[in-house]
């Protein structure tokens, strides 16, 4: 249960991470985190992750 709630929770998280990386890096400006693909979704992964740990329990 927790394997699946780690892997569900990275592949949400690097979702995001791309999503917010390719359409809101127009509007934030230079941000390096948000702006670049390569550095926002493994990023946002590993929040994911932690998300769902803390939510697994």
């Amino acid at each position: 249960m927790i394997l699946f709630a780690v892997a569900a929770g990275a592949a949400l998280g690097a979702g995001a991470g791309y999503l917010i990386s390719t359409n809101l890096s127009r509007f934030m400006g230079g941000c390096p985190i948000m702006c670049n693909p390569r550095v926002a979704v493994p990023y946002f992964a590993f929040i994911g992750v932690l998300l769902a740990l803390e939510i697994a329990g």
